[in-house]
């Protein structure tokens, strides 16, 4: 009797051990903003705030202002010469009031699908922290996110910031402005990248993804996965892939005690 009362309490306390580790798998999730959170369809959310200023500001852009900036976005959407596109994004958007801020960030919430809305309300639910680190502008970030309903899933949000002076945009303070700026920014936080996920969309995020224990490319179109074959990154498709992925992780760990 004794004996078989001591043994159930074993068993209970070996149960009782697996569950704890297995409801203790959390991650920091780190994200890229564009082309990650944000699909590309067809801008990045500079590329978008540019071509709304040209098309609906109701400013008298001068004929080779406007040229140079929409040379500057078809250049940006290939990569090319990025300090370029900085220069005359930030001409170009020199003086302009906060609400068009608001307007394009409204306008860019809705490229984030429902699905992938729940996927990451999901992951903060089942109590992953989760911040973002861009190389873009964090002031449309922030007001995408929150447009989205998603502004609370995340206790960070970095990236370059506009100088605002009277509710007008007066200049930028360039705090990440190279991939290997967000790699530095990850580990002043002292993170591990054992019990960390990185989730971004291309060469911006290399240095990210190749510290991460779990690195993650999204490739909505099919084309990057051969690119960067061979790298040890998961790929997915879609945002909901990475719920899917960390459940799958969380029964491998649970099954091997």
């Amino acid at each position: 009797g004794r004996g078989s009362a001591t043994l159930g309490r074993t068993i209970d306390k070996y149960r009782s051990s697996r569950q704890n580790l297995f409801s203790m798998q959390k991650y920091t999730i780190i994200w890229d903003f564009d082309g990650t959170i944000l699909p590309l369809e067809p801008y990045d959310s500079e590329q978008s705030l540019i071509v709304h200023k040209l098309n609906h500001s109701g400013v008298d852009i001068p004929f080779f202002k406007r040229l140079a900036a929409r040379a500057a976005v078809y250049a940006d959407m290939r990569g090319w010469f990025p300090k370029s596109f900085t220069k005359i994004y930030l001409s170009l958007l020199q003086g302009t009031g906060t609400e068009t801020l608001d307007q394009v960030s409204g306008l860019l919430a809705e490229k984030i699908s429902e699905a992938d809305r729940q996927a990451i309300q999901r992951l903060k639910k089942d109590g992953h922290d989760m911040m973002v680190i861009s190389c873009g502008t964090a002031d449309l970030s922030e007001r995408v996110l929150k447009a989205a309903g998603l502004g609370d899933c995340f206790y960070l949000v970095e990236g370059n910031r506009f100088r605002i002076e009277n509710d007008r945009i007066a200049g930028m303070d360039f705090h990440v402005s190279t991939p290997e700026h967000k790699l530095r920014m990850v580990k002043a936080q002292r993170l591990h990248p054992e019990k960390s996920i990185v989730i971004g969309d291309g060469c911006t995020d290399l240095p990210l993804l190749d510290w991460a224990g779990m690195p993650v490319l999204i490739d909505r179109t099919g084309e990057k996965t051969a690119r960067y074959n061979g790298k040890g990154y998961y790929f997915i498709s879609a945002i909901p892939e990475v719920v899917e992925m960390i459940e799958r992780d969380f029964i491998q760990i649970r099954d091997r005690m």
